[in-house]
């Protein structure tokens, strides 16, 4: 998700696109927490750097260890590494978003990884507001995160009604 504010069929088309990133520790705990890792670490590529293993305590199986591109804090390391690698950062850390900002990365948060499992067909798109209601429920996410999500599956409703016809 690279701004709150992009135009929903730049974000559609970045959903529909997305293959995985370098992943922080609280983006592995949401999706752990949501029951979603596995799936989401089977459907796209999961890097991991050696300090977010640490941190997290193991390697989640099917996630991949990358070594780290550079020393410092996880969240230095792991913007650098993804910025080294060319690939996102997956967080739900407001620091670590806003490094990744300042390095011109993109970025995805946990309930945007759902939709692209949803846009690619790797999810049901009718499990996404149990799954929204469950990270509702534990997530730090401001309203107009969670607004710009109900958008973009509005709109991925709107796409799936539209290829019925």
């Amino acid at each position: 998700m690279q701004n709150i504010s992009c135009d929903q069929a730049s974000l559609l088309r970045e959903l529909h696109g997305f293959r995985g990133g370098v992943i922080d520790t609280s983006t592995l705990i949401y999706l752990e927490r949501l029951g979603m890792l596995s799936r989401t670490a089977r459907c796209f590529t999961l890097l991991l750097i050696p300090q977010v293993v640490a941190e997290y305590g193991a390697q989640p199986e099917d996630v991949v260890l990358e070594a780290a591109t550079c020393s410092g804090t996880t969240d230095e390391t792991l913007c650098q590494t993804a910025h080294a690698l060319g690939q996102p950062v997956l967080s739900e850390d407001k620091q670590v978003l806003r490094r990744a900002r300042a390095l011109n990365i993109c970025f995805y948060n946990t309930l945007m990884i759902v939709l692209a499992l949803c846009a690619q067909g790797y999810l049901p798109l009718n499990i996404f507001p149990e799954l929204r209601v469950k990270l509702y429920a534990f997530s730090r996410y401001s309203p107009g995160v969670f607004a710009v999500g109900d958008a973009v599956y509005d709109a991925l409703l709107r796409q799936m009604q539209a290829n019925w016809r």
